[in-house]
């Protein structure tokens, strides 16, 4: 069960670095710099995106390391 746990937290890590990405690459915002979605909104999906990326792969990394002091 651990396992799949683990396997979920990587999937989330990566699925929120293509959302963090996603504005810049495969769904641009706008080209106007002073506009809303290209000031604000881009930068903040990015930020979150990170967010979950670090977190996600922080707790596998802790599911991982508890997996083996469980076995030991």
């Amino acid at each position: 069960m651990k396992n799949i746990n683990i396997i979920l937290s990587c999937l989330t890590g990566i699925l929120g670095l293509l959302s963090g990405i996603a504005p810049y690459t495969f769904a641009k915002v706008c080209a106007m710099e002073k506009m809303h979605c290209h000031a604000v909104t881009a930068p903040t999906v990015l930020v979150f995106g990170i967010l979950i990326f670090v977190l996600s792969i922080l707790q596998a990394v802790i599911l991982w390391k508890k997996g083996r002091q469980v076995q030991n």
